[in-house]
């Protein structure tokens, strides 16, 4: 009987295993189009879920922090009691603050809106004379800015820009006629956070028993070393999450506290509605806090072109002694990520979930980067090369 040489054999299921993958390839892309419909179909099914899990994080850090401040007062270990009250605190603290920013910021943030647009004309003034000022050395630019006419600036000018501005972007006949759109899109956006709070708070009191659960369902369907390294890139992800939305959270509170702080000594209009905003900007890493800043003073420069100017120069002042003493102490190496690729992070993320994306993927990016550098430093030592594993950090 003839046997076939091993190399023959190992050369036939090679094929086999190549003309399998072929198929598999020109099946997806002659159907791409329905897959990636399904898979978007599965995606916005789940999402209110995943939002969920992402509520679920948030009320775990700060109940872990509760708990370790509750530690270190009474000197006393945490009991299943204690546990149950700092998820209820947290979830509490969550709600209050979500409360607080609709009804005292949303209010103000209109009315502020709504002055501003009444004082576009006198805005336009304030500009045109500080061009005047600053353009008093060269004839041509001062002759410019003089023959501008400021007349044909108003309110109604205005908002006939932005009804032409509506019918660009969303094809309506009138600005008017995007009301049912945005009231049905309200609508999805309060259902999918309700289902998403609700299941949060499920996960958070179930914590344990949906740990165990995914645990057991990846030890069961996975090979016991790829489980292994499954649980360590789980650990990698979720220690990297916790530092990095743990940090910014409370970067973002002290960032609001001295903004409060600084706009209140210095007698400046709008100090909490200015400190809460750039706190909840500073969540968008980078430019998030300069941004709303420029916007707030933008809105103060309305009043007072002064104490505009000088809003902006003391977030300026503010986001340096922040930057430089604040944010080191208490975020620290939590991200580990260099700017470099933060920055690819920030822009990978707008591009694929906007600002969501943005705030997600720079953990994601040094979870990922600290993976690499694992990887790196696990293969040097094979090779007997010395090289510290924060070498390249």
């Amino acid at each position: 009987m003839f046997h076939a040489p091993r190399e023959y054999k190992k050369l036939v299921q090679f094929c086999q295993y190549m003309v399998i993958f072929i198929a598999l390839v020109i099946l997806f892309v002659i159907n791409i189009e329905k897959i990636l419909t399904f898979f978007a179909w599965i995606v916005s099914i789940l999402f209110p879920f995943f939002i969920g899990l992402g509520f679920a994080f948030v009320f775990n850090i700060i109940s872990n922090n509760l708990i370790r401040v509750y530690k270190a007062i009474t000197k006393k270990k945490e009991t299943k009691r204690i546990r149950t009250f700092a998820n209820l605190l947290s979830i509490i603290i969550f709600v209050l603050i979500f409360i607080a920013f609709f009804i005292a910021i949303i209010p103000q943030l209109v009315l502020s809106i709504e002055k501003l647009v009444n004082n576009i004309p006198l805005i336009a003034t304030h500009l045109k004379t500080l061009a005047l000022r600053l353009t008093k050395h060269s004839k041509s630019l001062y002759q410019f800015v003089a023959h501008i006419d400021l007349s044909k600036i108003d309110t109604q000018t205005m908002v006939g820009y932005l009804d032409q501005t509506s019918k660009l972007i969303f094809g309506s006949n009138t600005f008017v006629g995007q009301v049912n759109s945005i009231i049905s899109t309200t609508i999805s956006w309060v259902t999918t956070f309700f289902i998403s709070f609700v299941f949060s708070i499920f996960v958070i009191f179930n914590k344990k028993r949906f740990l165990t659960d995914m645990h057991h369902f990846f030890y069961a369907v996975l090979p016991e070393n790829a489980y292994a390294k499954t649980n360590h890139i789980y650990q990698v992800f979720k220690h990297t999450f916790a530092r990095y939305i743990g940090g910014t959270l409370l970067e973002c509170v002290i960032l609001a506290s001295l903004v409060i702080i600084g706009s209140t000594l210095l007698h400046l209009p709008y100090s909490f509605l200015c400190g809460f905003v750039i706190g909840i900007a500073a969540l968008v890493p980078m430019f998030g806090a300069l941004v709303a800043a420029f916007l707030c003073s933008l809105l103060i420069f309305a009043q007072s072109p002064t104490q505009g100017i000088t809003f902006f120069v003391m977030f300026i002042c503010i986001q340096q002694v922040e930057g430089n003493f604040i944010y080191p102490n208490v975020v620290g190496k939590s991200v580990g990520l260099p700017s470099m690729y933060v920055l690819v992070a920030i822009t990978v993320g707008a591009s694929i979930g906007g600002v969501l994306g943005m705030i997600v993927f720079i953990p994601v990016f040094s979870s990922l980067y600290r993976l690499m550098q694992e990887y790196e430093f696990t293969q040097f030592k094979k090779r007997g090369i010395r090289m510290e594993e924060n070498e390249t950090e």
